[in-house]
């Protein structure tokens, strides 16, 4: 059986690592932020690659299991869902890396860094993305309903936080172009943080798919509890 086999327990070991250092990078990016630290905003740029390359890995070894062992049902739909999701993790890890970037060019102007609403968007993804991994290693069919059922209020913080920003550029009488462009890079972080949790999203519709062999998006799951 492959779940006793050699490249499954490898597989189950890349995947708690890919989880680890997708959990670390949205971790600390949102520490880097908060704290205003370019060193951390360094150091999520130098694990995305190792992210990537992790990834790429667990593509190969589902292949390989499949080629291999042929599993059924809920063991094809687990490795089916392991590729599917890899590119998830993947593009969280380009956003937490981008967002460094970002980081690093604020660093000139730091009150910029103190913008609530921005910051509360920041606190929610980050959660968001560490209960994605979470979700998905454990295959918690509950924790992924809580994240996809979330998706609305993400979207409201992630409005809200670009509606401050641009508040915040237009009333800026000093240095204006300065600030121009610091806004400019602060809506920028609002929306990868956004994207970053769609694919967090994905992943928990993936895991919801995987226990139950039944694919729901945000809508499906709340019009089944109205029936209910």
């Amino acid at each position: 059986m492959y779940l006793n086999s050699a490249e499954f327990k490898e597989l189950k070991s890349i995947t708690a690592y890919v989880c680890n250092i997708t959990q670390e990078m949205a971790e600390t990016s949102f520490q880097a932020f908060i704290n205003k630290d370019v060193e951390k905003a360094q150091y999520i740029m130098e694990r995305d690659r190792e992210l990537d390359d992790y990834s790429i890995k667990s593509d190969e070894l589902c292949g390989k299991i499949i080629a291999l062992y042929w599993p059924r049902g809920s063991d094809m739909r687990y490795l089916i869902t392991t590729i599917k999701t890899a590119s998830d993790f993947e593009r969280i890890g380009d956003h937490c890396k981008k967002i460094g970037k970002q980081i690093r060019k604020l660093q000139n102007t730091p009150q910029v860094f103190e913008r609530k609403s921005l910051i509360e968007l920041f606190e929610n993804v980050k959660d968001t993305v560490v209960k994605s991994c979470v979700a998905f290693y454990n295959l918690d069919k509950e924790k992924a309903e809580e994240i996809i059922n979330n998706d609305d209020k993400i979207d409201m913080l992630k409005s809200a936080a670009v509606k401050d920003i641009l508040q915040f550029m237009s009333s800026s009488t000093e240095n204006n172009v300065s600030y121009l462009k610091s806004g400019i890079n602060l809506i920028n972080i609002a929306r990868r943080l956004e994207r970053m949790a769609d694919h967090a999203t994905n992943i928990s519709e993936a895991v919801y798919y995987t226990v139950t062999g039944v694919y729901k998006s945000r809508e499906s799951i709340d019009e089944k509890r109205t029936d209910n």
